[in-house]
């Protein structure tokens, strides 16, 4: 197995030893200390555990004796087993707080150790800023940078298979930088080898060696997930929410991950779990799934979506009707009979049929299968073509329903399997939109709950107040996700 280790070299990562003691050296002329230093011979010596409160603004004279701290720290965790190689991210600017020969003694001190492969990048030179405030783009980090970093990252890490090891850690050096390395590690390691991010906590005023801890989760990390999330399903992107915050399922104090993994299942129609407690991902009536679903997708810009979903909303709805009122068979072998439980039974030349092969026949959605204990179990066609408007208007007689059978009608299910069947191109999806507004399916502004059609179909069924429904559960994850536990 193969181990990197990436780190960044700062003012402190490199300490003089005097007296048995490690002492920093001024920030203010550390890199003017630096070019002193590499005038003089120096070496790396293990860092003693006593450290000076003052200091270096003047070298003594003489040979130097240097010694890397954090590093020892960082290795120091890794025990016997020392990392195969390592990257060293490091500035050479000329001014004098600059702290230029830092990544040179670590590299020794790496070497010196046994970690031969050492590659030392250096992101910054000359008279080079780190941000740019003249550019929006370039104001944190300049682009260049990025660059220079991202590339010098993904060539290390190429190197590395899914069974190999990443550890950063970003010890010394520029906040806005490091803040970078670390993500970038972790964007090039997508699908390759495991990422552990370090840390060395700062013991200035305790005595004693540093030590290297592999970073804890940071409350940080879990708001940044938060608020991430909350702005895609606001967005009707609840697939991408849950592929956002996934990662830190199990984390510490990240339970509420658990409610983006539902809005997920609910997306992707799979079963929720029985501790799901958001009400209407569970609600019992299945055009209610289908009309958020329809809604969601709006929300998200996904026309092909929310039209496949408007014409299933009525299949749906078409189906909690025939429910209430048909039992299916518990025979595997008969799942698709059904017998009646309510109401009269389907009879008349409109709904049961003759079995003459006829074409008006095969607009009649009940079919007569067999007789078992004087119980008549029927097959239902619920199919475009008459069988399924005969249903919602003949069997169940829901207005509502029919009307929104009408709005639909062929040209819009044609639109649907047009769409399903050929590439969904920019013009298509325009003229689908239009199409969808003009029979009032979808509003002018592609809202589906607010609209009488859907509204009266779901108040047959009992659905209540059915324009605030994708309101009220967007309401409910935002109140689960900003509370904090």
């Amino acid at each position: 197995m193969k181990t990197l280790l990436i780190m960044t070299a700062g003012q402190a990562d490199v300490q003089l030893v005097v007296d048995d003691q490690r002492h920093k050296l001024d920030g203010n002329t550390c890199g003017t200390l630096h070019d002193a230093i590499k005038e003089r011979s120096w070496s790396v010596v293990d860092a003693p555990n006593a450290r000076s409160r003052d200091t270096i603004k003047t070298l003594p004279s003489g040979g130097v004796q240097l010694c890397t701290p954090k590093l020892n720290a960082v290795l120091a965790h890794f025990g016997a087993t020392l990392p195969t190689s390592a990257l060293i991210f490091e500035t050479n600017r000329q001014g004098t707080r600059d702290p230029r020969l830092s990544g040179e003694v670590m590299e020794r001190r790496l070497r010196d150790r046994g970690v031969n492969q050492v590659i030392r990048v250096s992101f910054l030179t000359g008279t080079e800023l780190l941000e740019d405030p003249s550019n929006d783009i370039d104001a944190v980090v300049r682009r260049t940078v990025v660059v220079t970093l991202s590339d010098a990252i993904g060539k290390q890490i190429e190197q590395l298979g899914n069974n190999d090891k990443v550890f950063v850690a970003t010890t010394g050096g520029l906040a806005a930088a490091n803040e970078l390395i670390n993500e970038l590690v972790r964007l090039h390691a997508v699908g390759g080898p495991a990422v552990t991010a370090m840390e060395v906590p700062d013991r200035a005023r305790v005595q004693g060696e540093d030590r290297a801890v592999e970073e804890k989760f940071h409350p940080a990390t879990g708001f940044r997930a938060r608020w991430h999330a909350l702005s895609l399903i606001e967005k009707g992107n609840l697939l991408a929410a849950w592929g956002a915050v996934g990662h830190l399922e199990g984390a510490p104090g990240q339970d509420w991950t658990q409610v983006v993994k539902w809005l997920a299942d609910f997306a992707s129609s799979l079963p929720l779990p029985t501790d799901c407690d958001l009400a209407v991902l569970s609600h019992e009536r299945m055009a209610v799934h289908a009309a958020l679903r329809v809604e969601l997708a709006l929300r998200a810009g996904d026309i092909p979506r929310a039209l496949h979903g408007t014409v299933a909303f009525f299949e749906a709805a078409l189906w909690d009707g025939l429910n209430e009122r048909v039992k299916r068979s518990a025979d595997p072998d008969r799942r698709r009979y059904f017998k009646i439980k309510s109401g009269d039974v389907p009879s008349g030349d409109k709904l049961l049929r003759k079995g003459d092969g006829s074409g008006e026949d095969r607009k009649r959605p009940f079919e007569l299968k067999e007789r078992i204990d004087e119980i008549d179990w029927y097959w239902i066609y619920d199919g475009d073509g008459g069988p399924a408007a005969r249903l919602a208007k003949r069997f169940l007689k829901r207005e509502g329903l029919v009307a929104f059978d009408k709005a639909v009608g062929s040209d819009i299910r044609a639109l649907r399997n047009d769409i399903a069947h050929n590439e969904p191109t920019p013009s298509l999806m325009a003229e689908a939109q239009k199409q969808m507004q003009g029979a009032e399916l979808w509003s002018d502004e592609n809202k589906f709950l607010t609209q009488p059609l859907v509204r009266n179909v779901l108040d047959e069924l009992g659905v209540q107040q059915a324009d605030q429904l994708c309101n009220n559960l967007l309401e409910a994850v935002r109140k689960r996700l900003l509370t904090i536990d």
